[in-house]
């Protein structure tokens, strides 16, 4: 397992919700990681590139691109428009994301339907999720995959 494990069980427990629910891309960049505290840079950095690796291996999708036009805009707004932005509150905070057909198969072939693996981290499906990411060509790295615009991590750093 690459990962750290307090990300990994960030990211199992946002995956694992959103077999069951929608999810703002706000709720998605929030939640406990001891290493990554929330309202920081590196916090944004981790979700644009944990929601970068989960769109482009086709785990999670957008409901409706909100003031973008399409997949390449949206990534572009989230690298330059940070969570706690409040000049562009709708990005974050109204754009749903969902999990697709092939993340709820995934889950459920480690997961209890009950309990959704939301309390004690699977290192096997971090395993087959570091796998998938792999394969998409978005492996797991401490390097940034989608940079986060300087600007934008300025003003972050800033408030």
């Amino acid at each position: 397992m690459l990962m750290p494990v307090d990300v990994a069980l960030w990211l199992q427990k946002n995956l694992s919700l959103l077999c069951e629910e929608d999810l703002s891309l706000a709720y998605f960049s929030s939640g406990n990681i001891e290493s990554i505290p929330d309202r920081t840079v590196k916090r944004w950095q981790l979700s644009v590139d944990a929601l970068y690796r989960t769109i482009t291996c086709d785990l999670i999708a957008v409901y409706k691109y909100l003031n973008c036009n399409d997949r390449d805009s949206f990534f572009e707004a989230i690298r330059t428009c940070g969570p706690e932005d409040r000049n562009d509150i709708l990005l974050w905070n109204g754009t749903l994301i969902y999990g697709t057909e092939k993340l709820e198969a995934l889950a459920r072939s480690f997961f209890d339907p009950l309990s959704q693996g939301r309390d004690d981290l699977n290192p096997a499906f971090v395993e087959a999720l570091e796998q998938i990411f792999a394969e998409n060509g978005v492996p797991w790295s401490n390097e940034p995959l989608l940079p986060i615009v300087a600007a934008g991590a300025a003003a972050a750093e800033a408030r």
